[in-house]
């Protein structure tokens, strides 16, 4: 379908993107035909966090900003990696001070002689004592464990990232079989049409009819909000001073008498703490004044693991003047952008002003405040149907009003409420832009966006099914028994 689209693109001398989204504006004129299609680009935008799109234009700015942020998530997980291996070489070179004959064990001549097996049980008993002599030491197993804890929740959510790019090529590739099946329902496609035909046939080739019976997968758990995810890697940006530098030169530390951890300042970045603290290049930074550093870049841990916002004293040297400096930690600098994704219970809800009103009248509170209920819904979506009767209910009990919003236009909406005739949401607006949409990250219809009195976000609720209900704050709903019919009347 791709290959097809671009030979059409190279055709009519347009983009590849917009002739897509041109075809898919066609699709979207009769929703109801796409629903499988939509319901799952819904399904893999609630499993991964991310949002239901519609168009290329919608998919390409979401996917151009997250190889940065995925690269942000690599740069920190490499910092935290780095320390933890300096700890870990260091807490080694303990343990083989302490047990000198290990160093004879682990020389490039004892080892060139032993075969694979000898190998292994030289590290296994290697990894045995180190493993007790590290217990012994409570403070560095403690360091050792909080590193591991960073270096992996940096690689787990380096790892999300990853896996988030791979979506928004799935996401791409089924907007663009939508796009292509539009393009060869034209007349003149008779013959790619017969192509593509005898191309799903071949993919639908079955082996036999044999029947093997496996276990079903357990379900995944789904992926963090977008939102979700930043208030995570919030706990794995590690702290910053702003500096360059390296380990002081032994001669250097021999002639003032300092530990292994003295680090010399290679270059302060403009506006970094190092800089607001005073420091400059040159200075030999030893540490606490009551804990120096005695490890080989011990100050990248030190800094990494710091309190943020914290001010905390800093033993320095500067050529034979010794000082102290007063230095505050801040987080890396960075700026996350804004990416389409559901807003997390207690934000404040993000004002609309895009919206065109189709029936009654757009609340004030919408840019002012609260309280009022967002309902996305579709008119092919039965699930949207299905909750209307306790939707109802909850604007008639609670006096919070429905503000009924879809990305259908309003000719559409026209032929669905002349055949609709249950009760409905007195407010009814048009997102044709899809601006609201993308606003709130609506990864599938319906979904219900709760704002309290003060415009916070109460609850965000993707899809209904009738024997859970709505899941709003404070809301049970005892569903009416339908009526009898006439052969059950006794």
């Amino acid at each position: 379908m791709e290959r097809l689209l671009e030979g059409a693109e190279r055709e009519r001398g347009q983009g590849f993107e917009a002739l897509v989204d041109a075809l898919l504006g066609h699709a979207w004129h009769d929703t109801g035909a796409w629903e499988p299609e939509i319901r799952l680009l819904d399904r893999i935008g609630q499993a991964f966090g991310s949002f239901s799109p519609r168009s290329m234009a919608e998919l390409q700015e979401h996917a151009r900003l997250l190889p940065d942020i995925s690269e942000q998530f690599t740069t920190y997980g490499k910092a935290w990696e780095a320390s933890l291996h300096a700890l870990a070489t260091a807490n080694l070179e303990r343990f083989l001070a302490k047990q000198p004959g290990w160093r004879e064990h682990l020389d490039e001549k004892a080892l060139a002689v032993l075969d694979a097996a000898q190998r292994r049980t030289l590290a296994h008993t290697l990894l045995t004592e180190l493993a007790d002599f590290t217990r012994t030491d409570t403070a560095t197993k403690a360091r050792l464990q909080l590193l591991q804890e960073k270096t992996g929740s940096a690689a787990k959510a380096q790892y999300r990232m990853q896996v988030r790019l791979g979506v928004m090529l799935r996401m791409r590739t089924i907007l663009t079989s939508i796009a292509g099946r539009v393009y060869l329902t034209q007349d003149d496609r008779a013959e790619q049409r017969q192509v593509y035909e005898r191309l799903r046939a071949c993919e639908a080739l079955t082996l036999g009819d044999t029947h093997v019976a496996v276990s079903p997968p357990a379900p995944l758990a789904p992926f963090p909000s977008y939102g979700e995810e930043l208030k995570l890697a919030e706990a794995v940006l590690p702290g910053w001073m702003g500096i360059r530098f390296k380990q002081a030169d032994q001669t250097v530390r021999v002639q003032f008498g300092l530990q292994d951890g003295a680090s010399t300042v290679q270059a302060v970045y403009p506006e970094s703490p190092a800089q607001q603290a005073g420091l400059a290049v040159g200075d030999i930074i030893l540490g606490p004044p009551d804990a120096p550093f005695t490890e080989p870049q011990q100050i990248r841990e030190w800094v990494m693991t710091a309190p943020i916002g914290t001010p905390a004293p800093l033993q320095i040297r500067r050529g034979a003047q010794a000082l102290q400096r007063t230095l505050t930690p801040q987080r890396y600098p960075i700026k996350w952008p804004a990416l389409p994704g559901p807003p997390t219970v207690g934000s404040d809800m993000l004002p609309l002003h895009d919206l065109t009103p189709y029936r009654g009248t757009l609340p004030v509170a919408l840019t002012s405040g609260g309280p009022y209920l967002l309902f996305f819904w579709a008119t092919w979506c039965a699930p949207c149907k299905a909750s209307l009767p306790e939707l109802m209910a909850f604007e008639r009990a609670s006096g919070i009003p429905v503000v009924a919003i879809t990305d259908e236009p309003p000719a559409k909406l026209d032929a669905f409420f002349n055949k609709y005739n249950a009760p409905f949401p007195a407010i009814v607006a048009v997102d044709e832009l899809r601006k609201a949409f993308l606003t709130y990250g609506v990864s599938g219809t319906p979904t219900f966006v709760l704002a309290d009195a003060a415009g916070k976000v109460q609850s965000v609720t993707v899809g209904y099914r009738t024997e859970v209900g709505l899941a709003l704050p404070g809301w049970s709903w005892n569903r009416p028994n339908p009526a009898p019919t006439q052969e059950s009347r006794p």
